[in-house]
């Protein structure tokens, strides 16, 4: 039966290409919609081409006779022969989706395309469809569309992803091939993620579990890998340019972005420009969790850079969280040539830049009563980044395929505050200088054994500075500034740096249609320096800190595949996080406790074993799949308390002096063995040709420490429901999002987590409730006017609900209409 239907397709698409056409319309079998970025190539791959916006590929490239690939992520690759006579008329060709997700291609896992079911990583796919249609503003938000991850805010401008209770430095950030993590990111919540503009990503991966061997230190929660789009070479229409427009009334939003496309016979070229300006955010009503003054806004603060109030000032609306607004410019720039059959040249350049960014959940702080500061806020967040890759295809024995990329990065962030009732004013600015090299290649071996391997070197040069000035005020008007004086900087005041060099090596073995083995080892050697000036430092015996280490890490997967319905899964991989700068060198004070630096720190190392199960339904891209897994973290990095030997400004030797207060010194160390598991269960259900249904479920648990309490960052059990509906031009969406409670004795001891976010229940006692259930309801719809013009009207929050994300300082919004136009020219 399957040879018949192989012959039957066959001759098929013989009848059908008989007659050449000189243009060919390629379409979703499925949806009928056309479908952009198909490729087609010969046998040999020496000509390719792809198809354009409205799914048409010219086939004059091709010579008579020749046997034409075709090929489209998610869809079944199909192939034709070039005929002999010319046929003047477009012709359509449709692709069919996959039957089965098992021949999906996965980019991430091996740092090279893979199928699926050769992979047994639980991997997540955020496509371009389903970002064009949920238009999440931020790059966070746009992670926040795959099932399995949460994603925490302490302000407007924030969103820190968590993977199966890791998170920050824990979780590797990557675009393009580039990591994007560097020596400076810290362990508790990052906001990095906002600086990727969601409408320059064609493709999101999301990979859950240790992932070292393929992208090194930091994988240890897993990777989330950003593809940027690519424009097309030779390309029937030369230019193309397209505008979005979106805007959300719960804090009159508005997210702009415009990009050209220019394509040539040998070169193309994509620009795009987006500028994003996010007003103050008005959170829920509905108070269904009962805490009736929980999450209001009763104060503000009406300083900034440039601005001077000597009180709080009285909030109108206290459901207006005063101080999250802020704005941001997102420039991106991308070139592909087509240097000869074998060889391709991008030049990859991003950059992004915001307004200064309040910290509102110090900006509602209290002390004595009253709001602790007049301000808080980073300064303007830059990240450039210069990426030149070269792709060859020699198609060798040992080397089929490969890119090098290298790439510069540098990256700006800063901290600025001062206290009411106080005229001094904080600086503290980080700058860091990155360079990377990537090579990642791959061969086959008698089609069943596949290999990638390659090499990583990382440099990273980072500079802190940090000094005080008073504030000259005259009626509340800021007219100039005292002299600067220095204090302790962040990060160590001489300068630091890192470095790591890395070699990895990933087989794949199809030993049979049913069983695919996959092994791979990463060795790598990392160096951390890092020197103070005396007087910046609040350690007098510490005045340098050097770190070298090195580490092996390996993988050992098996897939396991009965039938072409069901997929078995079982992993056992090891994972690790070098420390960094943050982690050796931080200066940082937050609600009485300072986090000082402590040079005696190792390797942290997590250990993971997983098992799943996917079962695959009749229908096209229905499923659903079950994981379990289990981590222990050796040598685990958390906060703890620490003395500093060498200061006697107060007569407790767990205190020091920092900005004229009393604190109680903290800091980080290893401390010993920790354990968590978990499990989700997602899957998709389609009931007709135009309704389908996607779920996910995830829970989470770690051991608790006896000495140091619970670990941090353990979600509350949480999921999605999605229901869409797509008819011709329509498209509507029902998304349905929940999480349950988190009690306060399960909240991590190092203030991580936030237990001072919550519900307070006696002021006296200093007791709070924890994080409450919530869940809300959202609503979206699209309509498709023609092939270049979609409008796009949502309801999130219908019910209005007020809730707060488990570690998260700032409420969710309310009720947001949104609007919003996608236009191409």
């Amino acid at each position: 039966m399957k040879f018949l239907r192989t012959l039957s397709s066959f001759i098929i698409l013989l009848l059908c290409f008989w007659t050449t056409a000189q243009e060919l319309v390629i379409i979703d079998g499925s949806s009928k919609d056309p479908l952009e970025g198909v490729a087609l190539y010969n046998e040999s791959k020496s000509t390719a081409t792809l198809t354009n916006s409205e799914g048409v590929a010219d086939l004059s490239l091709f010579e008579t006779g020749e046997l034409i690939f075709v090929q489209y992520f998610g869809f079944k690759i199909r192939s034709f022969t070039l005929g002999a006579l010319e046929y003047n008329e477009r012709f359509e060709f449709r692709l069919l989706p996959e039957e089965q997700a098992l021949d999906e291609v996965i980019l991430s896992v091996a740092r090279n395309a893979s199928t699926r079911k050769q992979i047994a990583e639980k991997v997540t796919i955020i496509g371009p469809q389903e970002i064009l249609t949920q238009r999440p503003a931020t790059g966070a938000d746009l992670v926040s569309l795959s099932p399995g991850v949460r994603v925490q805010k302490s302000q407007g401008g924030g969103g820190s992803p968590v993977l199966r209770g890791f998170e920050a430095n824990r979780l590797l950030l990557v675009v393009d091939g580039v990591r994007l993590n560097n020596a400076i990111y810290r362990s508790g919540h990052l906001q990095n993620a906002i600086t990727i503009h969601p409408n320059i990503i064609e493709r999101v991966e999301v990979v859950f579990g240790s992932s070292s061997v393929g992208y090194g230190s930091d994988a240890l929660g897993g990777v989330i890998h950003y593809y940027t789009r690519n424009p097309l070479i030779n390309n029937a229409q030369k230019i193309k340019t397209q505008f979005s427009s979106d805007f959300s009334s719960v804090n009159t939003a508005s997210v702009n972005s415009f990009s050209t496309e220019v394509s040539f016979e040998k070169w193309a070229s994509l620009t795009s420009l987006s500028y994003s300006d996010f007003g103050d955010t008005r959170i829920g009503k509905n108070r269904r969790h009962g805490y009736e003054d929980w999450g209001l806004t009763p104060f503000y603060s009406l300083n900034n850079r440039n601005a001077f109030s000597p009180a709080p000032t009285v909030n109108e609306n206290p459901l207006i969280q005063r101080n999250t607004g802020y704005h941001q410019i997102d420039l991106f720039q991308k070139f592909l040539i087509q240097l000869n059959d074998q060889n391709q040249l991008v030049f990859n350049l991003q950059y992004s830049n915001s307004s200064d960014i309040s910290r509102y959940d110090k900006l509602v702080e209290e002390k004595n009563n009253t709001l602790r500061y007049a301000e808080w806020y980073y300064g303007p967040q830059k990240r450039f980044l210069f990426s030149p890759q070269l792709k060859i295809y020699p198609e060798k024995k040992f080397l089929n395929s490969g890119k090098i990329t290298f790439a510069i990065q540098n990256l700006e962030e800063s901290r600025i505050n001062r206290f009411f009732n106080d005229l001094s004013r904080n600086y503290q600015t980080e700058k860091v200088n990155a360079l990377s090299l990537n090579g990642d290649f791959e061969f086959q071996l008698k089609e069943k054994h596949s290999f990638s391997y390659g090499f990583e070197a990382v440099y990273n040069d980072i500079s802190s500075f940090a000094f005080v000035h008073d504030l000259i005020v005259d009626q509340n008007n800021i007219i100039g500034y005292t002299p600067r004086l220095p204090i302790p900087t962040r990060y160590p005041s001489r300068g630091s740096s890192y470095s790591s060099s890395a070699v990895y090596l990933n087989w794949i073995w199809d030993i049979n249609p049913s069983l695919t083995l996959n092994m791979g080892a990463r060795l790598t050697l990392t160096n951390l320096e890092g020197e103070w000036k005396e007087f910046y430092n609040i350690n007098a015996l510490l005045s340098k800190v050097n770190l070298n280490s090195e580490a092996l890490t390996e993988t050992l997967a098996l897939t396991f595949r009965p039938n072409k319905k069901i997929q078995l899964n079982a992993i056992l991989s090891n994972g690790f996080r070098n420390p960094n700068i943050d982690d050796v060198g931080k200066i940082r004070e937050s609600k009485g406790y300072l986090v000082v630096p402590n040079p005696s720190l190792f390797p942290e190392y997590a250990y993971n074993f997983e098992l799943g199960l996917t079962k695959y339904l009749n229908k096209p891209k229905n499923y659903f799949s079950i994981r379990g897994f289990t981590t222990l973290i050796s040598r685990h990095i958390g906060r703890t308390d620490y003395t500093i030997f060498a200061d006697q400004t107060t007569p407790s030797m767990q205190t020091i002096l920092y900005n004229n207060e009393e604190v109680i010194t903290l800091a980080n160390d290893n401390l010993g063995n920790r354990y968590l598991f978990g499990g989700s269960l997602d899957g998709n259900l389609t009931f007709s040709e135009n309704l389908s249904l996607r779920g996910d479920l995830n829970f989470i648990e770690a051991a608790k420490s006896k000495q140091y309490g619970p670990l941090p960052s353990i979600s509350p059990v949480f999921g999605n429901l999605l229901l869409t509906y797509k008819k011709e031009a329509w498209f509507a969406s029902l998304r349905y999002q929940f999480s349950g409670p988190k009690d306060p004795e399960d909240y991590s001891e190092g203030g991580e987590d936030g237990l001072e976010e919550t519900p307070l229940i006696s002021e006296s006692l200093g007791l709070y409730a924890g994080t409450p259930a919530w869940s809300e309801l959202s609503f979206l719809t699209q309509y498709q006017c023609n092939e270049k013009i979609h409008f796009r009207i949502g309801l999130d929050n219908i019910f209005d609900v007020h809730y707060r994300s488990f570690a998260s300082g700032v409420s969710a919004p309310g009720r947001n209409l949104k609007l919003g136009v996608h236009i191409q020219f």
